[in-house]
């Protein structure tokens, strides 16, 4: 098969969406080399996360002319397909919510990840919303086939886009491979010193905005005040919101117990969450939620929010609360941190559960899928 992909997030973002794509990529690479896989993009980058990913014999990179690479977002929505349609692509796959329009015999399909900015609008500029809205519903209208990468998502896709649900297919995401095959943990020890972390902690990991309510984690650190050896790690970087909870901090008299992390090395990530106490995600909502698994296959146990798709990433014994309510998320970690068996239960039923979410697994789900489509 001769699989086109829109690769934007694989070469410039390295959070969630990026994340998702190189995974992927990856994983397909590895089990099903005997395809082609043809990444389009305006933007190279040679740091060793991308070229992992674009330097398998059976990927290809496809740059526009120089003039298109000056006009990114114009190129993706309305002339990409020319460079698809001229490389004999039989599978075009978008990988974040959108396709070029007017593709001519190639069949398609589109990963929605969330539709956030419909069901939490006060999240996002109303310019932005308007653009999502018309591209992801748009993207769910052509493509033959829709994934979504959570139940939560799918339902969504059906009550905002009306959208069949016949023509919706569920496909998990994995993590990068770094967290559970042959993972590499740098000595515990060194990895401290370099981050000048606490002997135990809480680990935070996300990009620090409104919807991930790292605000109502830190208020929850504050109501276990009388327990200084309960400190938080936080790792991700924000704008406005961001400041907002280094404020708080600051004016708690936090400082001591609350360690920034705004930037880190993603090699040194396994490492963090294995010397983490617990992983605490206390996000309103989320399209999946990749560090829970992250921090399952890493043997950490897991607290998150109720509702939205976490129990899905998650599992049944990872411990689930109101994020509204930080007196909730600090009984949760008064009672993880404290109790040593059942912080062993988590972290032995957790590792169970995660092994859903394998590489291989994942990639026959999309190589049946994409033979589906032939």
């Amino acid at each position: 098969m001769k699989i086109g992909y829109d690769a934007k997030r694989v070469f410039q973002n390295f959070t969630g969406l990026g994340n998702y794509s190189r995974t992927l990529i990856e994983t397909l690479t590895a089990h099903f080399p005997e395809n082609e896989y043809h990444l389009f993009t305006t933007k190279l980058n040679d740091i060793q996360r991308v070229t992992k990913v674009t330097n398998h014999p059976s990927v290809s990179v496809h740059l526009p002319n120089v003039f298109w690479q000056k006009l990114p977002a114009l190129w993706r929505s309305y002339f990409l397909k020319n460079d698809v349609e001229k490389a004999n692509i039989e599978i075009f796959h978008g990988l974040s919510h959108e396709l070029p329009l007017s593709l001519k015999g190639i069949r398609t399909v589109v990963t929605m990840h969330d539709l956030i900015h419909e069901r939490y609008p006060s999240f996002y500029p109303f310019i932005d919303r308007k653009i999502y809205s018309y591209k992801f519903k748009k993207a769910c209208e052509q493509a033959d086939i829709v994934v979504a990468i959570s139940e939560q998502t799918k339902r969504d896709i059906i009550d905002f886009y009306q959208i069949e649900p016949v023509k919706i297919q569920v496909i998990y995401q994995s993590c990068d491979p770094i967290f559970y095959k042959n993972p590499i943990y740098t000595e515990g020890g060194i990895v401290q010193k370099k981050y000048n972390l606490p002997p135990h902690f809480i680990l935070y990991v996300g990009t620090v905005n409104e919807r991930k309510n790292l605000l109502g984690l830190v208020k929850a650190l504050k109501m276990l005040e009388n327990q200084e050896d309960i400190n938080l790690v936080a790792i991700g970087n924000g704008g406005t919101y961001f400041e907002k909870v280094k404020k708080y901090v600051a004016d708690n008299g936090l400082q001591k117990r609350v360690h920034f992390l705004p930037t880190i090395y993603f090699t040194d990530l396994p490492t963090i969450y294995k010397l983490a106490r617990l992983f605490v995600l206390p996000s309103f909502f989320e399209g999946f939620g990749i560090p829970i698994i992250e921090a399952l296959w890493s043997g950490t146990p897991v607290i998150s929010s109720i509702d939205s798709c976490f129990s899905e990433a998650g599992g049944p014994d990872s411990i689930y609360v109101n994020p509204n309510e930080s007196e909730a998320i600090a009984a949760a970690i008064h009672r993880v941190w404290h109790d040593e068996i059942l912080r062993n239960e988590m972290i032995l039923r957790g590792g169970n559960f995660v092994q859903k979410f394998d590489d291989l697994k994942i990639g026959q789900q999309w190589i049946k899928l994409y033979q589906s489509l032939l």
